[in-house]
C-alpha cells in the first residue's frame, strides 16, 4: 500500500485556502509505503485537500538502500533507481484524478528485473475543506519471477489546522495485495488495515516541511509465498517518512523525502512481497520537481489578487 508523499509537499506553502477551496489531503501513490499526504508537494503549499483546478505534472527520482531484497547482496545507496512520472488532474470539482507510472532507471549488474516497474490510478474526493476520500489501484511486476502483484486500497483523510503554519494530518483505511506468480503453486493475498499521520509546517509562500509514521497490521491473508512455497505470513509495519519542499516561483517546487520502510524478515521470504517498492525492509530517498498547470479561473485569481509571488526564481 501506498499513500504517496508528494501532496504533502504542497500542502505547506500558500496562505489558508479560501472557504469554498478544498484542503489538503491524502495521495494514494508509491506501492507499499504506509503514506498518506496529498496529491502533490503543492498540496502542501496552497492549502488544498483535492487540485481545485487544472493539472500538476511531476516527474521524480528514487534511489533505494536495503541490507538485502534484490539479488544475492546488499543494495547499496546507489544500485536500484527509480524515475517516477506523475499526473494530477481536477477532473470536477472536488474530484480529482492521479496517475503514475514508475521505470527502473538503474539496477546491479547482476539483475535482470523488468524496466517498467508498475503504475498506479487514484481517485480523490474532498466532501470539504477538512476530509477526504481517496480509492487507489495499482499492479506492479514481481522479482525474479514471471507475475504481477495487484494493489487496491481505500483511505478517508481528515486535516486539522492548528495554526496559521501548523496542520495536522491522518488517513485510515485499508488494502488489498494480491500476488499472481506464474507456475506458483496458487495465488497469494493480504489484507491490511492502516492508519498514517502527518505534522505539516509551512512558511508563506517559501517552504514546506512534513513529519510522518504509519502503521499496518494484518487483518486477512491466505495462500502461499511464491519464493519460498511457505505460508504467507504477514507482520505489522510501521513507516517513517520526512521531507521538505521549496517554491521555486508561482508554478514550480522542488521537493525532497527520505521513507524508511518496514515489511517483514529479511530472513523470512514469507514475511516479505516480491516486489522492488516497498516489498522488504528498505530506505528511499526521492527528489521530485513539479509543475502547476492552473486553469483559466485560477490563472485570473492569481493575476487579479497578487497573490503567491515567489520569492525564490530560477
Amino acid at each position: 500500500m501506498k499513500l504517496a508523499i508528494r501532496s504533502v509537499a504542497v500542502m505547506l506553502f500558500a496562505g489558508a485556502a479560501q472557504a469554498d477551496t478544498p484542503a489538503p489531503i491524502v495521495n494514494a501513490g508509491r506501492a507499499e509505503a504506509i503514506e498518506i499526504s496529498s496529491s502533490s508537494a503543492m498540496a502542501v503549499a496552497e492549502d488544498y485537500l483535492v487540485l481545485p483546478d487544472g493539472a500538476e505534472v511531476a516527474g521524480s527520482l528514487r534511489t533505494i538502500t536495503a541490507d538485502g531484497g534484490l539479488g544475492s547482496g546488499r543494495i547499496a545507496l546507489t544500485d536500484v533507481a527509480l524515475f517516477d512520472a506523475h499526473l494530477v488532474w481536477a477532473i470536477a470539482r472536488r474530484y480529482e484524478l492521479d496517475a503514475t507510472a514508475s521505470v527502473l532507471a538503474k539496477q546491479p549488474s547482476a539483475t535482470s528485473e523488468d524496466i517498467l516497474q508498475g503504475g498506479s490510478l487514484t481517485l480523490r474526493r474532498a466532501f470539504n475543506a477538512s476530509v477526504a476520500l481517496a480509492v487507489s489501484a495499482g499492479a506492479s511486476p514481481l522479482i525474479d519471477l514471471r507475475g504481477l502483484a495487484y494493489d487496491g486500497s481505500l483511505f478517508a483523510s481528515y486535516k486539522k489546522r492548528l495554526s496559521r503554519y501548523c496542520a495536522f494530518l491522518l488517513a485510515v483505511g485499508g488494502d488489498t495485495t494480491v500476488v499472481r506468480a506464474t507456475n506458483a503453486i496458487d495465488t497469494a493475498a493480504e489484507v491490511e488495515g492502516a492508519a498514517h499521520a502527518d505534522v505539516l509546517v509551512r512558511a508563506d509562500d517559501v517552504w514546506g516541511g512534513w513529519l510522518g509514521a504509519g502503521y499496518a497490521i494484518p487483518a486477512y491473508h491466505h495462500g502461499h509465498d511464491p519464493v519460498s512455497e511457505m505460508p504467507l505470513d504477514p507482520q505489522p509495519r510501521l513507516d517513517v517518512d520526512f521531507g521538505t519542499s521549496v517554491q521555486l516561483n508561482d508554478d514550480w517546487y522542488l521537493s525532497a523525502d527520505l521513507t524508511i520502510m518496514d515489511r517483514g524478515d529479511l530472513a523470512n521470504p514469507a514475511t516479505r512481497l516480491p516486489i522492488l517498492d516497498g516489498g522488504f525492509d528498505q530506505i528511499q530517498i526521492m527528489v521530485e520537481i513539479t509543475r502547476r498547470i492552473r486553469g483559466h479561473a485560477e490563472r485570473d485569481r492569481y493575476r487579479d489578487d497578487g497573490v503567491n509571488q515567489p520569492p525564490l526564481q530560477l
